[in-house]
């Protein structure tokens, strides 16, 4: 669902006539504690939700069967390999070795969690330890052991040291891209609308696209991130945003890689304590029922001056 690609277009595109330039702005809190679902078509914000309402996300599609973790909450996994519950009851076996995390451009092999079934589409049921932020679980650590049918998935979690594990029954629902936990309220969540209601979210995420001496760390950004359902976008830096038409389209690379929007249209200046926005980056996204906008940021601040509060301009292309 989530494999990074290009589109190539053979056909002339036609395109419905423009709606008209729209100026909007969404609130997604001075701590990016919320996170915004916006539908361009509507010009409406669809949806509001707290980013730390849930810590995995269950693939809703007929067959999908990934899973993924909430990067905001400071979370990140590692495989034990072991296939017993009881068998894990400490971390001293992650020592030394690396804790994973998603890859945001949300890629299916780019989980941390990883390819957990086998060949035969049945659970490996191997135990993943869950590194926790204290400040959100008290625990710090817990595990998980997953299973797997073809309406669902089988949870079963509990603290590390704990022999009587809580399973829980997960049901897809084909309404929604992802069907979602929060293991701090132990129940299932719905921080995100139906998947044909929105085009982009404004969110809080954790992104790897840090280099430093040829590492890669990961960090906290707040950014758009597109709808994992048929939703793909486009970036161009060199035509201005009143240059943009119908006619580049077709010379544009299209990806459905969920951060090409991301959080690079604004930078930050650590001497002003300030972020600026880049408006000659210029966004063209597909939506699923195949409109076209063309988008570009005009400000990351509200009128009194405080962040989280980003500011855009676009329109249907012609």
């Amino acid at each position: 669902m989530f494999f990074v690609s290009c589109e190539k277009q053979d056909q002339p595109i036609v395109l419905p006539p423009p709606s008209g330039a729209q100026h909007a702005s969404v609130d997604m809190g001075e701590d990016y504690t919320d996170q915004v679902f916006y539908n361009l078509a509507s010009g409406k914000i669809v949806y509001t939700s707290k980013v730390s309402s849930w810590h995995l996300a269950f693939e809703s599609t007929p067959l999908g069967y990934h899973i993924y973790i909430n990067g905001e909450r400071d979370f990140s996994v590692f495989n034990t390999h072991r296939t017993e519950m009881q068998d894990v009851y400490d971390t001293s076996m992650v020592n030394g070795k690396p804790w994973q995390i998603d890859d945001y451009n949300g890629a299916s092999n780019a989980t941390a969690i990883g390819e957990w079934l086998n060949g035969a589409g049945t659970s490996k049921r191997e135990v993943f330890i869950l590194k926790c932020n204290p400040g959100d679980i008290a625990d710090t650590f817990l595990k998980i052991q997953l299973g797997y049918t073809n309406e669902g998935y089988i949870l079963t979690y509990s603290k590390l040291r704990d022999n009587a594990p809580k399973t829980v029954v997960i049901p897809k629902d084909p309404n929604y891209n992802f069907v979602y936990f929060s293991l701090k309220d132990e129940r299932i969540t719905t921080p995100e609308p139906p998947k044909n209601t929105w085009d982009i979210v404004f969110t809080h995420y954790r992104s790897t696209q840090l280099i430093y001496n040829n590492a890669v760390f990961p960090y906290q950004v707040s950014g758009v991130l597109l709808n994992a359902n048929n939703t793909t976008a486009a970036v161009d830096s060199v035509t201005a945003y009143q240059n943009m038409n119908a006619d580049k389209i077709s010379s544009m690379h299209f990806s459905d890689a969920r951060d090409i929007i991301g959080f690079n249209w604004k930078d930050y200046d650590r001497v002003a304590g300030h972020y600026t926005v880049k408006q000659n980056k210029v966004y063209v996204i597909k939506t699923q029922d195949n409109k076209y906008f063309k988008m570009h940021f005009l400000d990351f601040y509200n009128a009194q001056g405080i962040k989280g509060n980003p500011s855009f301009e676009y329109e249907q292309m012609q």
